[in-house]
């Protein structure tokens, strides 16, 4: 009884807070709202369905998790530390890097990956490995995860990594050139396929890891519960991008306007941002196989991220 008072108790906490945050966007006259309502319906809803339902014969990993309250602290120091750094620290680096290396847009992007995995992946990892000794196992990374995608848990990831390809294909606006066929027949060939493999590691193990892997199963472990698990996670995943709306005037791209208040700011990202993490916080608590994430989120990436992959590349 009391697992199921704590899991309605987090809930309902996340669901005031998307009502509460809505009704704050709603007065932002740069605000669509019509949109935010898609995402929720299809990032909140459908997709999490389609996840669950493609996860029913799959059988999770085994992963230990024991968290104690020193652990959840040095989590939440992550957890902040990757909010400021967000706010101006990539492009403080950026800014100190030789002008051979910021002339030339292949090396920014090693740069860039090799930035992503130092801070979400390398520094997590050692700190959680060497001072609460957990083993890559308990990340989701082992041989039986491998095992795993040609038995019980290929069904989710080419259910939805197929179904969030189509959807990026038909609706997103980020694949419109791969749509209006503006790639000749050797680039997708050999792009497509080159593209998936970046994104495996530049955007699927990057964020799988950590905001799945170390966050959400802490998360979980922590209060007992999977689904309070995913609706913290998700709340975090979008609360940790806040700044960079405050702070870098990243709000003009995302439809909040050039300066957005802090209100505005905080309440898009728990909108927004925050539901297009329940997707995955289903499938991580589903399968515990983070190698199963990062495929299905590069195929999520992969039609977006296409075309500059290509002019990097000069495929």
């Amino acid at each position: 009884m009391m697992k199921l008072e704590r899991l309605n108790l987090t809930v309902v906490v996340g669901l005031t807070l998307y009502a509460v945050g809505l009704a704050v966007l709603w007065q932002n006259k740069n605000f669509e709202p019509g949109g935010a309502l898609i995402v929720l319906f299809l990032f909140g809803l459908i997709f999490p369905a389609l996840a669950w339902l493609a996860t029913i014969p799959a059988v999770p990993l085994s992963i230990s998790i024991r968290p104690s309250g020193c652990e959840m602290l040095v989590l939440a120091g992550f957890i902040v530390g990757l909010s400021i750094y967000l706010i101006g620290g990539p492009q403080w680096i950026d800014n100190h890097l030789p002008e051979a290396w910021t002339d030339s847009s292949k090396i920014k992007l090693l740069v860039t990956l090799a930035k992503k995995l130092i801070v979400f992946v390398a520094i997590p990892f050692a700190v959680f490995r060497f001072a609460f000794s957990y083993r890559l196992r308990d990340f989701g990374i082992q041989f039986q995860g491998l095992r795993a995608l040609a038995g019980s848990h290929l069904p989710v990831v080419l259910v939805v990594g197929s179904a969030l390809v189509a959807f990026q294909y038909f609706v997103g606006s980020g694949a419109a050139p791969v749509r209006h066929g503006n790639f000749s027949m050797h680039q997708l060939l050999v792009g497509l396929p080159l593209c998936f493999i970046w994104l495996v590691i530049e955007v699927g193990l990057v964020e799988e890891f950590f905001f799945r892997a170390l966050v959400q199963s802490r998360l979980a472990a922590w209060f007992k519960s999977e689904v309070s698990g995913v609706v913290l996670m998700s709340l975090v995943f979008g609360l940790a991008h806040a700044p960079g709306f405050i702070f870098r005037q990243a709000g003009s791209v995302e439809g909040l306007g050039a300066n957005p208040s802090a209100l505005d700011a905080i309440a898009y990202s728990i909108v927004v941002l925050s539901v297009s993490g329940i997707l995955f916080g289903v499938m991580w608590a589903r399968t515990k196989n983070l190698f199963a994430l990062m495929l299905i989120h590069a195929a999520a990436d992969l039609l977006p991220n296409f075309a500059n992959f290509v002019q990097v590349w000069r495929l």
